[in-house]
C-alpha cells in the first residue's frame, strides 16, 4: 500500500476501521450474535449494536486489535511501518505507544510471516545452494569455521522462491537432509566446492559446482542468486545492532517471507496475518491478550514455539519469567 493511500486510510478512526473490515482483519457483523437479528449497526463507541435485542459487542473482538491497546489508526500505521522495516523502537515513537506494545505487534507479525512460509512447495528446476554465517563482524577467521557465528543454509530456485534455515552445523548430513526435504528430485543443484555437498547425485539430483577461488561464474554455473539473498538479509539485520540468538530464526524467517513476496509484500503480509489470526482464534485466546510483562512474555513464548520452535532457549533468556505461574 502506497504512503498516499495510507494517509487516506488513517485520516480518521472510522476510515481506518473501514479499511480493516475491507481487508478482512476486523470482522464485519451483519447478523446479531445473540438473537440472530439483521438490524446490527456500528455505534460511535466502536461497537456493534443490535437494534432488536439491544446487545453490544466491541469491533475489536476476534481481531488483533483485541490483543493490543491500539486504535485502528495506530494499528494500520504499525502495519505500514513494519512493512517499511522500521525498528520497533522507532515505530513506538511514531505512533505514540510504548516500546513493549510495538515489539509485541512486530513479533506477532513475524510469527504470521514464519507460519505462512511453512507451507512452501518443493523447489525445482535450477537451484542454488550455499551456506552463510551470521553474527556481526568479529576478529579472526571469516567464513567456514569462524568462531561465534551462526550458520545458515539457503536454497534458491532461480526465478522462484528461497528457503533459509538455521542449522546446527554444516556437516554433509545436515545439508543433504535439507536439500532432500526442500528440493524436488531431478533438479539441477549448483553449489561451490565445499565437501559437504559431495554425494548429491546419489540422492537423485543433478549436481554442478563452481570453484569460487578461481572464478565466480562459468556459463550457467554460478551462485550469484543465493549470494544476493545473503546480502539482502545481512543489510536488513545490521540495523538492529545485534539480537538474541533465540530470536534470530524468527527474524530470518521474516526476511525469507519478504524476499519471496517482494513484488507485493504488504498484500501478502495481510493475508498471512489474517490466516494466522484465524488459526489462533480460540476461547482461551492464544495471542497476547494481557499487557503484564509475565503474561505477555509467557504467551509469546507459546506462540513462538507453536509457530516453529523459534525460541528453544527461552528459559535461558527469561529464566524468571518462564518459571513464574500466572493466576
Amino acid at each position: 500500500m502506497e504512503l498516499m493511500k495510507v494517509a487516506e486510510v488513517v485520516a480518521s478512526e472510522e476510515a481506518a476501521l473501514g479499511w480493516l473490515m475491507e481487508v478482512g482483519l476486523v470482522e464485519r457483523v451483519e447478523r446479531c450474535w445473540a438473537c440472530g437479528g439483521s438490524r446490527v449497526v456500528l455505534v460511535r463507541r466502536m461497537s456493534w449494536k443490535c437494534r432488536d435485542c439491544g446487545r453490544e459487542r466491541s469491533v475489536r473482538r476476534g481481531s488483533l486489535l483485541a490483543r493490543f491497546k491500539l486504535s485502528p489508526r495506530q494499528f494500520v500505521l504499525g502495519l505500514k511501518l513494519f512493512e517499511m522495516e522500521v525498528s520497533a523502537l522507532r515505530a513506538a515513537r511514531e505512533i505514540g505507544v510504548a516500546y513493549r506494545t510495538a515489539w509485541k505487534l512486530f513479533t506477532v507479525l513475524r510469527q504470521a510471516q514464519a507460519k505462512a512460509e511453512r507451507g512452501q512447495e518443493l523447489l525445482s528446476g535450477e537451484v542454488e545452494a550455499d551456506e552463510s554465517y551470521f553474527g556481526g563482524r568479529k576478529r579472526g577467521k571469516r567464513g567456514r569455521g569462524a568462531a561465534g557465528k551462526t550458520p545458515v543454509f539457503g536454497i534458491l530456485e532461480r526465478g522462484g522462491k528461497v528457503h533459509v534455515e538455521v542449522v546446527p552445523s554444516v556437516r554433509a548430513s545436515e545439508l543433504r537432509s535439507l536439500l532432500v526435504a526442500k528440493v524436488k528430485r531431478g533438479s539441477l543443484v549448483y553449489t561451490d566446492q565445499f565437501k559437504g555437498y559431495d554425494g548429491l547425485v546419489a540422492y537423485g539430483f543433478r549436481h554442478e559446482r563452481i570453484d569460487k577461488t578461481t572464478r565466480f561464474a562459468n556459463g550457467r554455473v554460478y551462485l550469484n542468486g543465493i549470494e544476493g539473498v545473503w546480502s539482502f538479509a545481512k543489510e536488513r539485520l545490521a540495523k538492529f545492532h545485534g539480537m538474541s540468538v533465540s530470536h534470530f530464526p524468527l527474524y530470518l524467517k521474516g526476511l525469507q517471507f519478504r524476499y519471496n513476496h517482494r513484488p507485493n509484500c504488504f498484500a501478502s503480509m495481510l493475508q498471512a496475518v489474517k490466516a494466522f489470526v484465524e488459526d489462533h482464534d480460540s476461547p482461551a485466546g492464544t495471542l497476547p491478550a494481557r499487557s503484564t510483562p509475565a503474561g505477555t512474555l509467557l504467551v509469546l513464548r507459546e506462540n513462538l514455539l507453536h509457530a516453529g520452535n523459534f525460541m528453544p532457549n527461552f528459559r535461558k533468556t527469561f529464566p524468571t519469567i518462564s518459571k513464574r505461574r500466572l493466576p
